[in-house]
Formats: C-alpha cells, sequence, structure tokens
C-alpha cells in the first residue's frame, strides 16, 4: 500500500517536472484544450438530461390537462365565453383546434357572425392557457371595424331602457335609410322596456328579421357600471338553437336554461373568462343572483334582415334606437 502510494507520487512529480520543461505557450495550449474537453463534456451531459427530461415533462403536461378533464373544460370555457360575451358571434366545431406545449395548452377558434342568411368569417382568436390561467388572447379580425379589446361607454351599441345614451345625437334610422334596397345589415336594437325573450320576438313578429342575440338584464345594466365602476360588457345568449350537437346551445335544451348552465359553468372560471372576454369585469356571482331572483328579461339584442325590412322598425313604440353593425349586399 505504502509501495503504490509512493509510485503515484512519483508519476506527478514526474508530470510536474515534464510540464515545467514545456515551453509556456504548449502548457497554454494544454490547459485551454483541457477546458475545452470539460466544458464539452459538461454540454454534452446537460444536453443528455435535458433530453431525458423533455420527453418525462412532456407526459406530465398531458397527465396534468388530461386529469379530471382539465383540457376540455378549457376549451370550454373559451367557447362558452364568446357565445354569453360577444353579440351574434358563433363558432364552428371543426375550426376549433388545439395544442398542448410544457404546461401551455393553446385554443384555435374561427368566429362567425350571421349577416342577413349567411354566416361571414369574423376572424380568429388564439386562446392561450400557461397551467390553468388564461393569457389576453391573440385577436385577428378580416372586418374594418373590429371591437377594441377592452369596449368602454362611447363604444357601446345596446342600452337598457333606464339607461343615458352616449351619442343622442346619432341617428342610424337616416343611415339605414340611405342604404340601398338590395343589402341586409346586422342590427343592435335596444328596446324601451324590459320583456321575456318570447315577448321580444312579438315585436317583429310583422317584419321580415331574425333575432340572432339577446341581451339579458342583470340589474347592472341601466348603469351599465360593473360592481367596481367599470364599464361592463353585456352578456345574453343566441336567440336561436344551433342544430350541431357539441354546441353549448344546441337544440336538446331551451337556450335559456342553457344559458344559465354556461353561467354556472364560467362562474367556476370567472377569471380565465374575463383574461378572455373583452372585459375587465363580468361579476357572475351578482348577476347570477339578480337572474335567479328576478327571471331573464332583455332589454334588446341582435337581428338581421334585409335594411328596408329593419327599417319598418323605426315607428314601433317597443324600439327605443339601434345601432348599424355589419352590412353585405343581398343574401336573404
Amino acid at each position: 500500500m505504502i509501495s503504490e502510494e509512493f509510485r503515484l507520487e512519483e508519476q506527478e512529480g514526474e508530470t510536474s517536472q515534464q510540464l515545467n520543461t514545456l515551453p509556456p505557450e504548449k502548457v497554454n495550449k494544454l490547459i485551454k484544450r483541457s477546458i475545452r474537453n470539460a466544458r464539452f463534456s459538461l454540454a454534452a451531459y446537460v444536453i443528455m438530461i435535458l433530453l431525458l427530461i423533455y420527453p418525462f415533462m412532456t407526459v406530465v403536461s398531458y397527465v396534468y390537462y388530461g386529469f379530471n378533464q382539465k383540457a376540455e373544460d378549457l376549451i370550454q370555457v373559451a367557447i362558452q365565453t364568446v357565445y354569453v360575451t360577444e353579440p351574434n358571434v358563433s363558432l364552428e366545431e371543426m375550426e376549433i383546434e388545439r395544442e398542448f406545449g410544457l404546461f401551455t395548452f393553446n385554443v384555435y377558434m374561427d368566429l362567425y357572425k350571421r349577416i342577413g342568411k349567411s354566416d361571414s368569417k369574423l376572424g380568429d382568436w388564439d386562446v392561450e392557457y400557461r397551467f390553468s390561467e388564461a393569457e389576453f388572447p391573440k385577436r385577428n379580425y378580416l372586418t374594418e371595424n373590429p371591437p377594441k379589446e377592452i369596449p368602454f361607454h362611447d363604444t357601446k351599441k345596446l342600452y337598457h331602457p333606464k339607461a343615458i345614451r352616449d351619442n343622442p345625437e346619432l341617428n342610424n334610422w337616416k343611415t339605414l335609410e340611405k342604404l340601398p334596397e338590395g343589402t341586409v345589415a346586422e342590427v343592435y336594437v335596444s328596446l324601451n322596456e324590459l320583456m321575456k325573450t318570447e315577448d321580444v320576438e312579438k315585436v317583429t313578429d310583422e317584419v321580415d328579421v331574425e333575432w340572432r342575440w339577446y341581451a339579458i338584464d342583470t340589474g347592472l345594466e341601466a348603469k351599465g357600471e360593473s360592481l367596481e365602476g367599470g364599464f361592463l360588457t353585456p352578456i345574453g345568449y343566441p336567440a336561436q338553437p344551433d342544430p350541431d350537437g357539441w354546441s353549448p346551445y344546441n337544440s336538446r335544451e331551451p337556450n335559456e336554461e342553457q344559458f344559465m348552465e354556461s353561467l354556472y359553468f364560467l362562474q367556476k372560471y370567472e377569471q380565465q373568462a374575463i383574461d378572455i372576454a373583452h372585459a375587465k369585469w363580468l361579476d357572475l356571482d351578482h348577476r347570477i343572483s339578480y337572474i335567479e331572483e328576478n327571471g331573464l328579461h332583455s332589454y334588446g339584442g341582435v337581428m338581421t334582415g334585409p335594411t328596408k325590412e329593419i327599417l319598418k322598425l323605426k315607428d314601433n313604440p317597443a324600439v327605443r334606437t339601434i345601432y348599424i353593425g355589419e352590412v353585405r349586399l343581398w343574401n336573404w
């Protein structure tokens, strides 16, 4: 044992003597080569570890989003937020895509609007979740006048019967009169009083138009402000049932029942819904309680049809004001 240690010390001494006898530039080269080799070995170990960790983390991400149908719930949050907060906007199942990353989850949706008898593509949204928290969506619109990311009072299109109009001088009826005969329009209609949705339909009994979305009174619309005092986006539901079974407003149940189911569902994911919607507040606890106590009443909504047919509502005592949305050539 002593002789072995003596030999090692002797070899180290010889190596040290050899280095001392080498020229300085050669010693520097040897040292640099040793450092490069050490760095290369370290980088190789790191890459190997990452290559082993990445598949493992990917599997963990799939398990995270797959557990208890988390991914399906997050998809539904995006879908139902659109139907509840975006008037006259619908989705197509085949145009909804999903993509998984490392603890990220993206939902891609194409949005459509009904103008006349045709659905026109409005644009697309990319909703990204980091873990379960929603990021502000990336929105791409095809329309010339896309909605503001966060709307304010000056962009208001629907008015509660007790709400003060921000632009009383704006006369959309005159604009509607100037539109040519062969056109169809999307129009936001505000009523003079609150009505049950079946009574809203009666307002247009003698006019060849179609209601597309009902705005619902939740006790906050008269002021148009959230409980914290900020601008509150309207909420409502589609006026027409969707024949597609996947839709949250399919024909299996009345739309008003499915609307309440949507609110109860979004109540559990309210922050995600706020992050996705054109809103800073939704106040779902208050709004749900108000509807449960007072029932469903509409103060207006969105309709579409021939411009000259819509113009017949000008003297209808139930109609307070209108706002013209999109206009297209005849397709009725």
